[in-house]
């Protein structure tokens, strides 16, 4: 019989004014794995929806990160009534009711463990985390004022405030691991999971396009969107990235950026970086510094022939961008000497190494091409392509037997996938 935990000290709870559609779709997904002592929802645009048992609250238009964090921290707890709160969001929610364990109920707050922090502070993200009303009732404290974030004014900022003063208990890294995750990699099965760049994990291929339908504009702008896009498309995944980026072109259509990516998808240089446009003098910088491209990288094109033009390692972006162009011209040893300016920087660029072995399987030489592959599949062995691209070097090398275990590897990812024995 399937395991539903019975948890009837905790409120389900989702608030939502952006994407309510899919915060509702949380919940129900999460109502339907745990059997919850309440379960409710938040929102301006409450009559709106229905859902058997969900106990519908209307409030003001919560517009901003800001306000979000404003009414978690300091309204929440008025419309709370267990002792616990699981608070969900439209992009985290419970996905292994199994492993649900009775001790994350001892602790105030769980939460995701940060990845980018590395003190004892590090417990952690809110946007699918479990808090006592004790917790709720602590965070009214008049010295909390800062609150933007709220999970880093509750994690971080009045963490000691909250321990020293009322006795508030965070869960131990472990055990938030094992609760949720969200930057860091899963450790195991979590409880759940929070975060749009996760969802080519999480979300059936047939419901995307459902889901990308609900999803509100500012979501579809966002850099989680087109990280989970980029992520598709690493895994090889090409009808959900196309999807992905075609929405976002809808969007923008002048999105440079989501329409290389798109264009790589039908590119006829399998691993070749496609075409860099030539950025104009007002665009944006093709390096990522956020600057217009004439007041950055620009400025070291119009410099004099002596100059180094890549003097700092902050243009290493545009030094790639350059490599990448003159790759897919097929200028290879200036696409060559860009690469290992780069490496010389960062030895464990995984675009660059698998790129370098695309370009030498190009020239002729399976064997360098191997090791670059096998360098970018240490530091990022989920990339699909790079798979594909180590059994092209195998193949070409007579060791047939271990391109095919590496075509077992991409279908397990790719079901469609057709091995070839063409060279690029």
């Amino acid at each position: 019989m399937k395991f539903i935990p019975e948890l009837p000290s905790v409120t389900l709870c989702a608030i939502d004014c952006v994407n309510p559609a899919l915060a509702m779709r949380a919940l129900d997904l999460c109502n339907l794995q745990c059997r919850f002592g309440d379960v409710l929802f938040l929102s301006d645009t409450t009559s709106d929806y229905q859902m058997a048992g969900c106990h519908m609250e209307v409030i003001p238009r919560i517009g901003s990160v800001a306000e979000y964090s404003h009414f978690v921290l300091k309204e929440l707890g008025r419309y709370c009534r267990t002792e616990h709160v699981l608070l969900v969001q439209w992009d985290g929610y419970i996905i292994n009711p199994h492993s649900w364990r009775p001790e994350f109920l001892d602790y105030d707050y769980i939460g995701a463990p940060w990845g980018w922090h590395q003190d004892a502070h590090r417990v952690g993200n809110g946007g699918f985390s479990l808090r006592s009303r004790k917790l709720l009732e602590a965070l009214l404290d008049e010295e909390i004022i800062d609150l933007d974030p709220e999970d880093e004014a509750i994690g971080r900022r009045y963490r000691t405030l909250l321990e020293s003063k009322y006795g508030i208990r965070f869960a131990p890294e472990e055990l938030a691991a094992s609760f949720s995750y969200e930057t860091a990699s899963p450790k195991g099965l979590p409880f759940g999971f929070h975060g749009l760049f996760h969802m080519w994990s999480i979300l059936p291929q047939q419901a995307l396009a459902d889901f990308l339908s609900a999803l509100a504009t500012s979501s579809v702008a966002s850099r989680q969107y087109f990280q989970l896009c980029k992520n598709y498309v690493e895994l090889g995944r090409k009808a959900e990235a196309s999807l992905m980026l075609e929405k976002r072109l809808e969007l923008d259509p002048g999105d440079r950026e989501a329409g290389n990516l798109l264009s790589s998808l039908v590119s006829p240089q399998f691993g070749v970086p496609p075409e860099q446009p030539v950025p104009g003098r007002n665009d944006p910088c093709p390096c990522g510094s956020g600057k217009r491209f004439k007041q950055c990288c620009g400025l070291l094109e119009d410099a004099s022939p002596g100059v180094s033009t890549f003097p700092t390692t902050e243009n290493t972006g545009y030094l790639l961008y350059k490599a990448k162009a003159h790759h897919h011209a097929g200028r290879l040893t200036e696409a060559e000497e860009r690469y290992r300016q780069i490496l010389d920087r960062n030895p464990k660029n995984a675009e660059v190494l698998q790129y370098l072995g695309v370009l030498a399987i190009q020239r002729g030489d399976p064997s360098s091409g191997e090791q670059l592959s096998l360098k970018a599949l240490d530091l990022r062995a989920y990339i699909v392509d790079f798979h594909i691209h180590l059994a092209q070097c195998l193949r070409f090398k007579g060791r047939m037997k271990e391109a095919q275990d590496c075509d077992s590897v991409v279908l397990s990812f790719r079901p469609d996938y057709v091995p070839t024995n063409d060279k690029l």
